[in-house]
């Protein structure tokens, strides 16, 4: 089997509404679809983000990288040679959501070729993990009122809440939430990088006092000195997401005490890395939580995949029901949450993404 072709079909969803967090605020979702495509009829699909405020990467940059150097690149390719790929993909810098997706489609390429899930050949730990639901910023009374339809429509009980450099007003709105969800229910925040090591210091009694059990990303993730201030206070541990990004920064983070928990997105670092720097969280007894790249029921199916198919990740809840404040989407069956969990299928081959070329038809925005 040999890879014929990879191409990159840009999207756009409505959101039902705006999502606001410290780095900025977004109104659609404009992603690219991923496809590689065999000579033996197999063909792998994933999903690539561009979230350019925090990333870099736009949904133009995504799909001519993919034309330009990636899809030449992989052409003739044997899709089973797991570190041929990966060093076609290293052989690029940066580009990192663009490498992500094309890490999965090949997971689902290879699952598909030998009729097996990729949950399956990955670990599979378990057919289900516990949702968190992710609150923006915006009025106590706005965000609370979201908090608790997400606890009656879903079951969720774990919820992670954005907050920026107003922190009297976030630990407000903590305070708020807690009193609405009761003390069973798991709190954790992200300040997006918009704090300071001062007034994170300042803040940790309080947030320790409401049961908030970890603080992603307070501070600019190149200050490790202020890491290391906010981690020699305690109470609250740090969680490294965009500091992050790859298994050399994620060892740095772990190994010099700036983080004691690390945000893995598979949409971000695909199945092949991801996996490597959540044996290294494992093997330095650090948390390891599945975060959202903002993921459409594409990407929440493949990171619910990965999630599930390894203990360490499937033991912590996980972000994924962002897909549910999208207008619509582009696969003919989304996942669906029950009781606070979303389940993956281990029945199909591959990653379970079947696309709706009908829905894909009007809502890619290429030519």
């Amino acid at each position: 089997m040999r890879i014929t072709a990879v191409t990159a079909v840009p999207f756009v969803l409505p959101y039902r509404r705006p999502f606001h967090m410290a780095s900025g605020t977004v109104l659609e979702a404009a992603h690219v679809l991923i496809r590689i495509e065999t000579d033996e009829g197999p063909m792998g699909v994933a999903e690539a983000v561009s979230r350019s405020m925090i990333y870099g990467e736009s949904q133009a940059s995504i799909v001519e990288a993919v034309r330009s150097w990636f899809a030449p690149a992989l052409a003739g390719l044997d899709p089973f040679e797991v570190e041929s790929a990966q060093k076609v993909l290293r052989s690029v810098v940066a580009n990192d959501t663009t490498k992500g997706a094309i890490d999965i489609a090949l997971h689902d390429l290879r699952g598909k070729a030998v009729g097996e899930s990729t949950w399956r050949l990955l670990g599979a730990a378990s057919t289900s993990l516990r949702v968190t639901h992710m609150l923006g910023t915006g009025s106590v009374a706005d965000v609370v009122a979201e908090a608790a339809a997400a606890r009656q429509d879903s079951g969720i009980d774990a919820f992670k809440v954005k907050v920026d450099t107003r922190m009297s007003s976030s630990l407000a709105l903590l305070a708020a939430l807690r009193r609405e969800l009761g003390d069973d229910a798991l709190l954790y925040i992200d300040a997006n990088q918009s704090l300071s090591a001062e007034e994170t210091v300042a803040s940790l009694g309080r947030l320790a006092e409401l049961g908030v059990h970890l603080v992603e990303e307070p501070v600019p993730s190149t200050d490790l000195v202020g890491k290391a201030r906010i981690a020699a206070a305690g109470g609250v541990a740090i969680m490294a997401d965009e500091s992050a990004t790859t298994l050399e920064t994620a060892a740095v983070q772990l190994t010099t005490g700036s983080a004691r928990a690390l945000s893995i997105k598979p949409a971000r670092t695909g199945y092949t890395t991801s996996s490597r720097i959540l044996g290294l969280a494992r093997g330095l007894h650090a948390r390891a939580i599945i975060g959202s790249q903002g993921d459409s029921a594409i990407g929440t199916i493949t990171s619910a995949t990965f999630g599930a198919a390894f203990e360490w990740t499937a033991r912590e809840p996980a972000e994924l029901d962002y897909f549910l404040g999208l207008g619509d989407q582009i696969v003919t069956s989304a996942p669906v949450i029950r009781a606070g969990r979303v389940h993956v299928d281990p029945t199909v081959a591959g990653n379970g993404v079947e696309i709706d070329e009908d829905k894909l038809a009007h809502f890619r925005v290429d030519s």
